[in-house]
């Protein structure tokens, strides 16, 4: 009954064009984009790829980059695309009705797929209908016997059961492989003798049964959806890929990324050799070109098949090396790691579009002299694997093939990195170079910098990791901290190498440097924060230095045109306040103060004039400072020595019992002239050792290690609290308290 019910059945639902699957179609740029092109003078190369059809998928939203957009190349859209015609077993398939009549699920638990036929779910129904595919999906038609034009006395080998494997990631259910004959008379041409299966399992298998060749080399063809390695969901389009195979001494074969890419060496080299070759005599060397190609070097001879998800894999023939269509992604050997380690390059390029027109233009490279010479092409290769290793990207793809368990995944990860780093210079990463740094100096790389310690361009250092042997992405504190050797104090800071607006700090008993925190240097804090966290009842003085200044060092010395608007604008953040202007005996120091009042809009200023302010309060002996400064690098060498590192002991008073005493003897008697504000403006011989001695060496200001000055208007803010003690702050009236000199 059961038979007569599928047979009428067939004849309501086989009138679509193909199984309905109940998902939004892939079209148009959401499924493939256009390639940019790898360079000016590259190949005109025709993509075999097929255009998007309909997709049994879902797209999830878009992921979070991982690394800075400045440091990244165009990477590979790396968002999962989910397959929704698949269930983990009989009993999570949906109701089989006249909404989903004709629908086919994959239970993955049984690997068998079950169709909705007249309201039942049934498999293994290749019994009555023969399965069909195109773009993708399946068809069941009946099944009808067709007669072989041919004579069988005509057959170089008849009834041959042809099996093998399709992978990408490995090639899904409704994928069609097509055997093409060829022609030897026509100098391998295509004939009109095809042959056509379909993947009607999970793994990529394919079964053509018994097939009759009346030549034994055929180009094959497999187009379809496929598990993608960087996701782990599906493609989000099909991909035809190829490969040239003679099936004189052979009944398996495997359709994969190198042979796609080892096809048309392999018929130049049967070409170059007169025709009078087989083409599996030519298959292994091809293999090896295209290995070669991508500096992977292997060799050897081997027998053997492959055994996976409980299938094997065929046998092969004993030679003096593999064929591409020996291979399979899944496997233990160096051959399995190549080929997954292509494929993976060759899916890092882009969409599947670009994916396939990179991998046609690097084999029409190859194709000609056995070697791929396009430089730029493999450099801009090589900037999105390591985008790609960089990311964490190499770990994901691990994973994702591991969860598929379909067979072992080799390690497929060194040769991934070898590529990127050898085309980009790198020696070995090894027992020799482990701890090395390096930059890009290949300067067709997006990553390029000219020298380690450029300061334009990308930031992005590798260095050689020896717990993994293999180059990554340096931390900031690796690549920042090359060649700093061991301090020269405890607590000695240092600005990066690379990332020079970071700190770090070299702590004696570990020997070793760390980054720095809110515990080692203290930031400069706005003057306008400082106002607007003032408690009610206290007062506060700003002690800065003065604006900028022309060439003129000595007394009568003027402000810039910019340094009188670098005053005001200082004055306006403090607007309606009544403040008490304090100067040096320096003329600059005084027009920073009349051009904050104005920029306060204070008409009439009242200042007092303040000696101690000129800069040498700290200065014990006059002389010696000024054999010091002129024998050690300058007046900023000398005082930030002495400031942070206690130097020159006499030249200088100690900075502690000098510093209180300035608080005790010329500030805090002063507080009974202040309303709420004063600012006082001084020099930065006198505000920088003021400012290390308020913030206990905290606010960087280390000249002689890590070229950090004070800037213009910036210094200290002392705090009279209510309970009559005082509390600093560093305090920046610009945009940044120091200045790099």
């Amino acid at each position: 009954m059961r038979v007569w019910i599928l047979a009428l059945s067939f004849l309501f639902w086989t009138s679509c064009d193909s199984v309905r699957y109940g998902s939004v179609p892939c079209e148009g740029d959401d499924c493939e984009a256009s390639l940019d092109m790898v360079s000016s003078d590259s190949k005109e190369n025709s993509s075999n790829g097929s255009s998007s059809s309909k997709n049994p998928s879902k797209d999830k939203p878009d992921q979070k980059d991982t690394l800075d957009n400045k440091d990244k190349p165009n990477v590979p859209d790396t968002v999962e695309v989910v397959d929704t015609t698949t269930v983990a077993d009989a009993k999570s398939l949906p109701a089989c009705n006249s909404s989903n009549e004709g629908e086919s699920f994959m239970v993955t638990g049984e690997d068998a797929l079950y169709f909705c036929i007249a309201g039942n779910w049934e498999k293994n129904v290749q019994e009555l209908f023969d399965v069909t595919c195109s773009d993708g999906t399946l068809k069941l038609e009946e099944s009808v016997a067709v007669a072989d034009s041919v004579d069988a006395a005509d057959y170089r080998r008849a009834g041959v059961t042809v099996t093998g494997f399709a992978e990408k990631g490995p090639f899904r259910y409704g994928t069609s492989v097509k055997i093409v004959e060829l022609d030897s008379v026509m100098r391998l041409a295509d004939s009109k003798r095809t042959h056509q299966t379909c993947i009607t399992s999970s793994n990529g298998k394919f079964d053509f049964g018994s097939v009759n060749l009346v030549s034994p080399y055929v180009r094959v063809e497999a187009n379809g959806f496929y598990k993608d390695e960087l996701t782990g969901g599906l493609s989000s389009s099909l991909i035809k890929l190829n490969a040239v195979v003679d099936l004189s001494k052979r009944d398996s074969f495997n359709v994969n990324m190198l042979t796609h890419m080892a096809a048309p060496r392999v018929l130049k080299l049967v070409q170059d050799a007169g025709n009078n070759q087989p083409i599996g005599s030519q298959s292994g060397r091809a293999l090896s070109d295209v290995l070669s190609s991508f500096g992977i070097s292997l060799g050897g001879s081997s027998t053997g098949g492959f055994s996976f998800g409980g299938w094997n894999r065929g046998t092969q023939t004993t030679s003096t090396s593999k064929s591409a269509e020996d291979l399979t992604i899944f496997g233990d050997d160096d051959y399995s790691a190549a080929l997954l380690a292509v494929s993976v390059m060759m899916q890092s390029f882009g969409s599947v579009k670009d994916m396939l027109q990179f991998a046609d233009f690097v084999a029409a490279d190859i194709q000609g002299d056995g070697n791929w010479g396009d430089n730029s092409s493999k450099a801009k290769l090589a900037d999105k694997l390591l985008t790609l290793d960089a990311e964490g990207g190499l770990e994901k793809i691990r994973k994702n093939m591991e969860s598929w368990k379909l067979g072992d995944v080799p390690n497929f990860e060194k040769h991934v990195r070898n590529f990127w780093t050898s085309t980009h210079g790198f020696e070995s990463c090894n027992a020799m170079t482990n701890g090395m740094v390096k930059h890009v100096g290949n300067s067709q790389s997006e990553y390029f910098v000219s020298y380690y310690e450029q300061p334009e361009g990308p930031r992005i250092r590798f260095i050689c990791d020896g717990s993994i042997k293999a180059w990554r992405v340096a931390t900031d504190i690796e690549k920042d901290t090359v060649g700093f050797g061991a301090g020269d104090y405890d607590g000695q800071i240092k600005n990066g190498k690379i990332n020079a607006d970071k700190f770090y700090v070299y702590e004696q008993s570990k020997k070793s440097w760390r980054a720095a925190t809110s515990d080692d240097i203290q930031e400069f804090v706005d003057v306008e924060e400082v106002m607007k966290k003032l408690a009610p009842g206290e007062k506060v003085i700003f002690i800065l230095r003065h604006a900028e200044r022309t060439d003129d060092t000595g007394k009568n010395g003027h402000l810039t045109a910019n340094g009188k608007t670098q005053s005001q604008s200082v004055g306006a953040k403090l607007k309606g306040e009544s403040i008490y202007f304090v100067n040096s005996t320096y003329t600059r120091s005084y027009e920073t103060c009349e051009n904050v009042a104005a920029g306060a809009g204070i008409t009439s200023m009242g200042n007092d004039t303040l000696p101690e302010l000129d800069g040498d309060w700290f200065v014990k002996d006059e002389n010696k400072f000024e054999t010091y400064k002129n024998g050690n690098g300058g007046g900023w060498v000398v005082a930030s020595e002495y400031a942070y590192k206690g130097s020159y002991s006499d030249a200088y008073y100690p900075l502690q019992s000098r510093g209180e005493e300035f608080m005790t003897e010329i500030v805090k008697p002063r507080f009974a002239k202040v309303n709420r504000v004063g600012v006082w403006i001084s020099h930065d011989m006198m505000v920088v050792p003021l400012t290390a001695f308020c913030t206990n060496g905290k606010a960087n200001l280390r000249y002689f290690d890590t070229k950090q000055w004070i800037n213009y208007l910036a210094g200290v803010a002392i705090i009279l609290g209510t309970d009559g003690t005082l509390r600093y702050e560093p305090v920046k009236g610009l945009s940044s308290g120091t200045m790099t000199m």
